[in-house]
Formats: structure tokens, C-alpha cells, sequence
């Protein structure tokens, strides 16, 4: 073989291949022992040139960083808010109201405007009393929560879905009246007061309630 030969050895993984620099004397023609033993020579001198080395890698796996639920964390914020105000909503159901203002009522009208009332800022009372009308003030069956506004919105509203523990027989507010199937429009009576605006009438049943009434119903 003359100039122009290229000599490629592949060892360890690596394939190189060497080809003469330009402007290097010919080859003599010598036998193929000796050419074979220069071959291997002029792989070695700085005259030989790495054109390409290939060497296998293996790829690197390195875990991904766990994804974050970003929801779920949003979710869990929200549940932890809502069991705070929940206890603070069911401490409050045990406050040491006054109740004297109430006369004597029945022990479950005693229990629900101690249960209202320490929910929605202690609002004053009204349980025994005489009316002009038909009521159930005077038999202790009956209370008055003196409030106006979205105030009583919330607690003829939180009155009617403890219907049952409280043994609520009927609210009147807004001059309408809900025995627990609905708001009804009543008649005019004349008055602020005598149509319910700036109270919230609640009257019970004659047998009391069922069981505890439930704070987290309540807004």
C-alpha cells in the first residue's frame, strides 16, 4: 500500500482512524511484516490524527421531581379554614348568654335562644309575655330575637334547618311565616314591629326537640 492509506484500529469501544498528514514521504515498498509493524508505529506519532472516536453511553435516568397538586393544596387550605370556623361557630353555641330577660319559658325554648344567641351577637329576648292576639308568648313557648336585616335573615334561617333539634314549630320574619315547607306571605298588620322587621318570632312545639341542634348548618 502507497500514500493515501488509512489505517483504522478499534480497541476498547473506540474506532479511530488515522490518516497520513499531507506532505508525508511515500511508503517504500518493503515486505508485509515490516509494513504492518510501521502501520502500527505511525498510529502512535503526532502525525496520526483522531478523526472520530465513538465511545457507547448509557443515558442518565435522574428522577423527575415530584409534581405538586396544586389544587389538592388549595382544596386542603379551604377544608382547614372551614373546620376552623366550624369550631368557632360551635364555641360560640356555648356562650354564657343572659337569658333572665326570658321569663319562664320551656327548658328547649331556654336551649335554642341560648343556641341562637350566642351564635348571631347576642341579640336581646323576649320569651314570656302578653299579647293582644293569639300567641304562644304567654305559655312559654315562644321567643323573640330583636334584630333587623341580613342578621335575621341568618337566624330565621339557621332556626328552620335545626327544625327538629329545636323543635321549632314556626318562624315569622318579614311579615312571612315558614312552618318549615316554605316562606308564606302573611297580612299587613299595621307595624314594623307587628309585622316582624326588627325581630325574628320563633314558636316551638309543645314536646321540645330531638336532639342537639347543628351550628355548622348556620351562615
Amino acid at each position: 500500500m502507497r500514500n493515501g492509506m488509512a489505517a483504522a484500529a478499534a480497541a476498547g469501544g473506540a474506532l479511530v482512524v488515522a490518516v497520513p498528514v499531507a506532505g508525508t514521504p511515500a511508503t517504500p515498498a518493503v515486505a508485509d511484516d515490516v509494513y504492518v509493524r510501521s502501520a502500527a508505529a505511525a498510529a502512535a506519532t503526532e502525525d496520526v490524527r483522531m478523526v472520530a472516536s465513538i465511545v457507547p453511553v448509557a443515558a442518565s435516568q435522574e428522577p423527575l421531581p415530584p409534581q405538586v397538586d396544586v389544587s389538592g393544596l388549595v382544596k386542603a387550605a379551604g377544608l382547614n379554614d372551614e373546620a376552623r370556623a366550624l369550631a368557632e361557630r360551635r364555641a360560640e353555641a356555648q356562650c354564657d348568654t343572659d337569658l333572665g330577660s326570658l321569663g319562664r319559658v320551656k327548658p328547649w325554648v331556654r336551649n335554642a335562644a341560648r343556641f341562637l344567641a350566642c351564635l348571631y351577637d347576642e341579640p336581646d329576648l323576649i320569651g314570656i309575655g302578653q299579647r293582644g292576639r293569639v300567641s304562644d308568648h304567654p305559655r312559654g313557648l315562644a321567643v323573640d330575637l330583636m334584630v333587623r336585616g341580613e342578621r335575621g335573615d341568618r337566624i330565621a334561617q339557621c332556626a328552620l334547618a335545626n327544625q327538629e333539634e329545636l323543635g321549632v314549630d314556626y318562624v315569622i320574619w318579614k311579615q312571612r311565616v315558614n312552618h318549615g315547607d316554605g316562606w308564606k306571605r302573611m297580612e299587613d298588620r299595621g307595624g314594623i314591629t307587628e309585622n316582624h322587621y326588627d325581630h325574628v318570632h320563633i314558636s316551638f312545639e309543645r314536646g321540645g326537640g330531638d336532639g342537639t341542634p347543628f351550628a355548622e348548618r348556620c351562615s
